[in-house]
């Protein structure tokens, strides 16, 4: 077994797990790109089809029975169970503009020209391009994030100077007997 191997499976699991748990304990998928975890299904779909040909070691088939496993459960979670706290309006990643040109790609660049093999290519150009969705998704639910707290700073500040003005203004325009009032307390 590989040492860099082993830490680059552990790693990527840990990712996938602490993804998972966010959405189950926060209850949301906010700010998540389901189109990329959805491509990201595909791809361990595709890339793991040599599950049913040939076995290596246990340890090579429960990975990859669990990547697919995570990535369906994650792919689940977004689009079914909290589907309410998904917001497609921000996950505007166009994924027929990156699957249909990987699959031309995948017959055009292989060793064999079987299903096992340009499946293992097309999935083995796809993950690069499906961060670039979940970037974009991250990048636009920080600035929604952001436009939103900046929002509520000014509305209380705007709310804190109505206040003085409101203060003042009675303060400056009181009634004479209420002044006379003010002094003898």
């Amino acid at each position: 077994m590989n040492i860099f191997r082993l830490t680059g499976d552990l790693s990527h699991l840990a990712a996938i797990v602490i993804l998972l748990l966010k959405i189950w304990k926060t209850r949301s998928c906010a700010g998540i790109s389901g189109k990329s975890q959805l491509l990201f299904a595909l791809v361990f779909t595709t890339r793991y089809l040599d599950l049913f040909t040939s076995f290596i070691s246990l340890y090579n088939t429960s990975m990859k029975l669990i990547y697919i496993a995570c990535s369906y459960a994650t792919v689940y979670l977004i689009y079914m169970k909290f589907k309410a706290t998904y917001d497609g309006n921000h996950d505007t990643f166009r994924v027929e503009f990156l699957v249909v040109p990987v699959g031309g790609l995948s017959f055009l660049v292989n060793h064999d020209f079987s299903p096992l093999e340009s499946s293992r290519e097309r999935s083995s150009v796809c993950p690069r391009k499906c961060q670039r969705p979940a970037a974009a998704s991250v990048l636009q639910g920080a600035r929604t994030e952001l436009y939103q707290q900046r929002h509520k700073m000014l509305d209380t500040e705007h709310q804190k100077l109505n206040s003085f003005v409101a203060d003042s203004h009675r303060r400056l325009f009181k009634n004479p007997e209420e002044k006379n009032q003010e002094v003898s307390v």
